[in-house]
């Protein structure tokens, strides 16, 4: 599998760290989703208005949590990941269809 961009739909992801590639699937809260499967910023197994909250908070910053694409600066790429999966889970489960 690729390692350029996080697979959501059936597989938690990682490493954190580069592979032999050089590529690698961000976790930077260490939860074993990779970044953009996991808008679940508080890990309480839910994306919410708390996180949300969060996500407000940062906006605009280079919040390495928030910014979910990994496009080093969180903006409405970010958001538009969050907005999809809201109401769910993170991971695998919560992806969208």
């Amino acid at each position: 599998m690729e390692d350029a961009l996080d697979n959501c739909t059936s597989v938690a992801n990682g490493p954190a760290a580069p592979d032999a590639g050089g590529a690698s699937q961000r976790d930077t809260d260490g939860d074993g989703f990779g970044n953009v499967c996991d808008a679940d910023f508080d890990n309480n197994g839910f994306v919410n208005f708390a996180d949300l909250a969060y996500f407000r908070s940062v906006f605009g910053t280079a919040d390495s949590h928030a910014d979910l694409d990994g496009s080093g600066f969180v903006n409405f790429a970010d958001l538009a990941i969050l907005r999809a999966r809201f109401g769910s889970p993170p991971g695998p489960a919560g992806a969208p269809p």
